[in-house]
């Protein structure tokens, strides 16, 4: 035993020792005072107002790190003539092309040699770069920052290298089977949309380098954007160096993206007649999605559905899914539900992964669970518990201080009020039994969901109402 480990056990053996032995246990620490836990809202500041570039800053000088993320709304729902495949091969060519000054792999290399962080991202909406730096090198990472916004360099070779690596994720995909099925379900029920459209190998292959350069010039130059300030800046300081960083806009921005109404994507999945969607997968395993429209996210039954999500599927090992089809009976892998709330509608997934084998009690033990009957039953003391876990989640929104201003920004795209998040935790308090019987009623009973089940078509039975059966890359019918 090392002198160290001796003497912190002689130091704990002596401090227990003047404990009195007659006292009851705990009572050498019952008069310690520990505070109550604060909580304050972080003060996010506003430093542009422009309709066209939006700026919200938000100190942080626990450590010397600066970050700035720049979101550019270039993505297809904004532009919807710009084929996806070439926004998902954006962020790889941008980051392997380089600069003028630092062609191809340099760039990083001397990004990183500061010890600093890139990130390049894209999807249907954005395109995102997030840039931290020690704050020591500032001058250094500002030049490097201006260089890599202005002079970007889309060569061949990190076109080429961008534009393979996704050819084999799109030839992969169908390897994942909850992949499969999500991706299916997006394309039915957002048909005509944007959102709707998959990676098509044949788009992808028409792509060429110059598409790139066109791309950057006449569609990323001229979008919105947000820019995020974070670390240990002074606030006086960032007007002049994003002003330096930043190139001029090369036209007039699009201010709003595709929008999907409830109605319209109702309308979309009654219009196909298609309550159970085969999607026929050779695999062991299969996936049960239900899946039905919900409200947007500023809706007033947001804060209810929220809750009845939590209990139904939401909640982990205490959700009804997990306990009645796992724990219970042993079922599924994995069994969950999740609203994706947008600004105007929300799409709510119920999900279980299980053997083929069982596909079809699972499929009817979902359909059991999602009726008014379990909605009706609910018990005062589920829906307390309900609430204490969802409010006791809230702090963690604060934990990180690029992810509130990220969320801020998500909340103004969506139009939440101004004080959404001071009135969230009475809001969620405010929901009664009452309210989940009737969202339960509107947006999760088995007869408004429709089904997509991916895997084997012979693990699911012939004589579903409504049933389509299609493979991984055929359309929808």
């Amino acid at each position: 035993m090392n002198i160290i480990k001796k003497l912190t056990i002689s130091i704990f053996v002596f401090l227990f020792s003047l404990v009195n032995l007659d006292a009851a246990p705990g009572d050498f620490v019952k008069d310690v005072k520990i505070p109550a836990l604060e909580f304050h809202f972080p003060q996010i500041k506003e430093i542009s107002r422009d309709s066209d570039t939006r700026i919200l800053y938000l100190e942080n000088s626990e450590f010397p790190i600066k970050t700035l993320e720049i979101t550019f709304y270039a993505g297809p729902d904004f532009y919807t003539k710009t084929p996806f495949e070439l926004v998902e091969i954006f962020p790889e060519a941008w980051k392997k092309g380089g600069t003028t000054s630092h062609p191809g792999e340099n760039f990083a290399e001397v990004w990183e040699s500061y010890g600093s962080k890139l990130r390049v991202a894209s999807d249907l909406d954005t395109v995102t770069l997030t840039f931290s730096w020690l704050s020591r090198y500032d001058q250094e990472s500002k030049a490097l920052i201006s260089e890599f916004l202005k002079q970007p360099i889309f060569g061949k070779e990190a076109f080429e290298i961008a534009r393979l690596q996704l050819g084999e994720q799109i030839k992969r995909r169908n390897d994942n089977i909850v992949g499969l099925a999500f991706r299916k379900a997006n394309e039915l029920v957002y048909q005509g949309k944007v959102k709707g459209k998959a990676l098509s190998l044949s788009a992808l292959e028409q792509l060429k380098e110059e598409d790139l350069e066109e791309y950057y010039k006449n569609q990323l130059l001229s979008s919105r954007r947000s820019i995020l300030v974070s670390g240990k800046w002074n606030q006086e300081e960032i007007p002049q160096f994003l002003a330096d960083i930043l190139p001029p806009f090369s036209g007039t921005p699009v201010q709003e993206s595709q929008g999907s109404s409830p109605d319209e994507l109702n309308k979309n999945l009654k219009q196909k007649e298609i309550k159970n969607l085969i999607v026929d997968k050779a695999n062991t395993q299969n996936v049960v999605l239900f899946l039905g429209v919900g409200p947007a996210h500023n809706d007033k039954d947001f804060y209810a559905v929220q809750v009845l999500n939590y209990l139904v599927g939401g909640g982990g090992f205490t959700s009804y899914f997990m306990s009645k089809i796992r724990s219970d009976k042993g079922l599924a892998y994995s069994s969950s539900s999740h609203p994706v709330f947008e600004k105007d509608h929300s799409v709510i997934y119920f999900f279980t992964q299980t053997k083929s084998q069982s596909t079809t009690e699972v499929y009817n033990l979902m359909g059991e669970i999602l009726t008014d009957t379990t909605f009706s039953n609910i018990k005062e003391e589920e829906l307390k518990n309900a609430k204490e876990a969802i409010l006791n989640k809230f702090i963690f929104l604060f934990t990180d201080s690029v992810e509130i201003l990220r969320n801020e920004v998500r909340f103004r795209e969506h139009k939440m009020p101004k004080d959404y998040l001071k009135n969230y935790r009475d809001k969620i308090q405010e929901v009664t039994l009452a309210d989940l019987r009737r969202v339960g009623k509107i947006y999760f009973r088995r007869d408004k969901l429709t089904a997509v089940i991916s895997g084997p078509k012979s693990s699911v039975s012939s004589d579903l109402p409504g049933q389509k059966t299609i493979g991984p890359e055929d359309p929808i019918p």
